[in-house]
């Protein structure tokens, strides 16, 4: 027997109030567990497409973060950089593609290693989270995509991101599921090479 304490929508369904041509959002007639009627919020990305978070790490250890204004909230955020796929576009080019665009740097290798829901309860799409290998470069050698908001970027090792993980100055959603990504990915790696 299913559990029958969940959400249905009404017999309108799914009920599309405002199209961008990133997201679009709904306001969906439900019916509750309790039989009564309701309403519900949420977004998707415009036609489906799909959504990628990365890692960039170069081979010495060092994690690319981006310094980038966040609208919604209305104040600077670091963050790993992210983006929504073009059309017909797999995460491992978005990923590409997203790198260069925003800091000018071109990804050596690109390895899908999980996937996430960011806010399950309005985001009605997962996220691919991928590994991009980048080449040792420096801040200095960045191209910033200044219009995307993108005004500063530094390289961290493990131990820094996690200093800033504890300081707040890195507090967003999408960056803190890719450290969790990251650290099972590299935890299985060290079980595999460990014959574990």
């Amino acid at each position: 027997m299913g559990d029958s304490s969940h959400i249905e929508l009404a017999p309108d369904g799914e009920n599309l109030v405002y199209e961008t041509p990133w997201l679009d959002f709904y306001y969906d007639d439900i019916v509750h567990a309790d039989g009564t009627p309701g309403k519900y919020s949420w977004f998707k990305r415009h036609n489906d497409r799909g959504a990628m978070m990365m890692i960039p790490v170069t081979p010495l250890g060092r994690f690319l973060v981006i310094k980038i204004w966040r609208h919604p909230i209305k104040r600077y955020f670091w963050e790993f950089p992210a983006g929504l796929a073009e059309d017909g576009e797999s995460s491992e080019d978005t990923a590409r593609r997203e790198l260069l665009e925003e800091t000018g740097v071109t990804v050596d290798r690109v390895e899908t290693i999980g996937s996430v829901v960011t806010v399950s309860g309005l985001d009605g799409g997962a996220s691919d989270v991928v590994l991009a290998e980048i080449p040792e470069v420096s801040p200095d050698d960045l191209n910033l995509q200044s219009s995307e908001g993108i005004v500063k970027a530094r390289l961290l090792t493990l131990s820094e991101l996690f200093e800033l993980l504890a300081s707040q100055e890195i507090n967003d959603g999408v960056t803190m599921n890719c450290l969790a990504h990251y650290w099972m990915w590299s935890n299985r790696q060290k079980s595999i090479a460990g014959g574990e």
